[in-house]
């Protein structure tokens, strides 16, 4: 079995009382399948289905199912709670496909009993038109029996996770009593299997880095730092976090796999012992005693945030398109942008299509936009209320076209709003980003030409 966390229904009460109720959804034929073999004939015969006989599964605690929102409603009332959550809304999934309707609506009365019943009032209902039964449930957010709005450890799923799987236990359904709740989301794992860069997997790439030229947690602290990440290795802590660049939420070091947990760092760092250490990242520029014009210089002379912007393209090995760099050997701080590749393509051809070059020309084109938005939105208006009057079916037909086609070009003006707003904002991080590269790979230079010089 399953179970879904709640989510709060704050407007449209009776509406979601209705779906949990919905008889297509609850309703069964009351026959055995002998007997809906036996009645096959006679059903396509008479080809009336309304006229079977139905049972439905909608039960209702400390309520009348029927009556459900009225008192729902009036226990609000009576509190002076009328405003804000309405209600909560939540299912329970029951893996095996062999239980039946009878047995799903019992657990679900006895969970929702157990949880909830001493206080809220709730409908239960159990749903068969999907290929494992579930149960829906709708709980007050105001207790009938003091007022109190629902809250605390009546919200919490992973706590009441445990109930259910006590009733699953009783009645001998499966459950998982060890569940991975740090498991990554299919949505990240299709991405990285995809070969695309995710939050995770950039983390993970940087602990390694920092981990790789560290012996200690002492030094492993102090790389991260100077990586700049924000992150926490104490060991008064249960779990440690790490806040993934671009991002304000912390992460579980243990929720990026098993090479990530405390004994497995600790384990790293002790290897890393006696060994020579690795920097940060691998050098990214190979000296030549010739040194012809290339793409970057053209790319360079371009100049304004165009220019910026293209240059910033080659050095994330977007440009030239016919020869990808290899992102392995890219500097940590671009390996981020990765991620926003697409938004900042965008960007670029924004400024390349406008001719953009300065801040002064950006502000005046983003101007001159709104503008536009401004005149199309009165236009919509006036032809929204066209539609009020009296018109024929082809007049009708051609405002609402027009109506469509000013809704589409009010989404593109929009979106180019939202383009210059992060170009006036990304600009300053991208300087700041390759001052930063610059600064690394002259360091590498100097490395490298000290180098060559001992062995002449």
């Amino acid at each position: 079995m399953a179970v879904s966390k709640l989510w709060a229904v704050t407007s449209r009460l009776g509406q979601v009382i209705d779906y949990a109720a919905n008889p297509a959804k609850t309703a069964a034929d009351n026959y055995t399948e002998e007997q809906y073999q036996a009645l096959r004939d006679v059903l396509a015969y008479a080809k009336d289905e309304e006229k079977t006989e139905r049972e439905f599964f909608v039960e209702g605690i400390n309520c009348n199912p029927l009556t459900a929102r009225d008192q729902f409603v009036s226990v609000k009332q009576a509190y002076g709670k009328e405003e804000g959550i309405q209600a909560y809304h939540g299912y329970l999934s029951f893996k095996e496909q062999d239980i039946s309707p009878e047995l799903a609506q019992k657990i679900g009365m006895e969970f929702v009993n157990e949880v909830w019943g001493k206080r809220f009032q709730a409908v239960v209902t159990t749903h068969l038109n999907t290929k494992h039964l579930h149960c829906h449930y709708v709980i007050n957010s105001v207790s009938f029996v003091d007022g109190k709005r629902l809250w605390g450890d009546e919200k919490a799923w992973f706590k009441f996770r445990l109930v259910a799987d006590k009733i699953c236990e009783k009645y001998g359904l499966y459950y998982n009593p060890n569940p991975n709740r740090s498991k990554q989301s299919s949505y990240y794992y299709k991405q990285e299997q995809a070969g695309m860069p995710t939050r995770y997997s950039m983390t993970r790439q940087a602990i390694d880095e920092a981990i790789a030229h560290s012996t200690n947690l002492k030094s492993l602290d102090y790389a991260l730092t100077q990586m700049g990440y924000e992150h926490c290795l104490s060991e008064s802590r249960k779990y440690w976090t790490i806040v993934p660049k671009g991002y304000k939420k912390p992460i579980r070091l243990k929720n990026l796999g098993e090479d990530y947990t405390e004994e497995a760092i600790k384990r790293r760092l002790t290897e890393n012992q006696g060994v020579r250490l690795m920097p940060f990242t691998n050098q990214t520029v190979v000296i030549r005693q010739y040194r012809l014009p290339t793409r970057e210089h053209k790319i360079k002379k371009v100049g304004g945030l165009y220019g910026l912007y293209l240059y910033y393209c080659y050095k994330l090995g977007y440009l030239p398109k016919y020869k990808k760099q290899n992102t392995a050997r890219l500097h940590y701080l671009l390996k981020e942008d990765l991620l926003k590749l697409d938004k900042i393509t965008q960007e670029t051809r924004l400024l390349g299509r406008e001719n953009i070059s300065t801040d002064e020309q950006l502000f005046s084109y983003k101007e001159s936009v709104l503008s536009q938005i401004e005149n199309l939105t009165d236009d919509r208006t006036h032809l929204r209320k066209l539609l009020r009057k009296n018109m024929s079916d082809d007049e009708l037909s051609k405002v609402k076209e027009q109506i469509k086609t000013i809704t589409d070009k009010l989404w593109t003006l929009r979106k180019e709003v939202g383009l210059c707003d992060d170009i006036a904002e990304r600009s300053k991080n991208i300087e700041a980003n390759l001052e930063t590269v610059r600064a690394y790979e002259e360091k590498q230079e100097r490395k490298e030409q000290n180098r060559n010089d001992k062995f002449r």
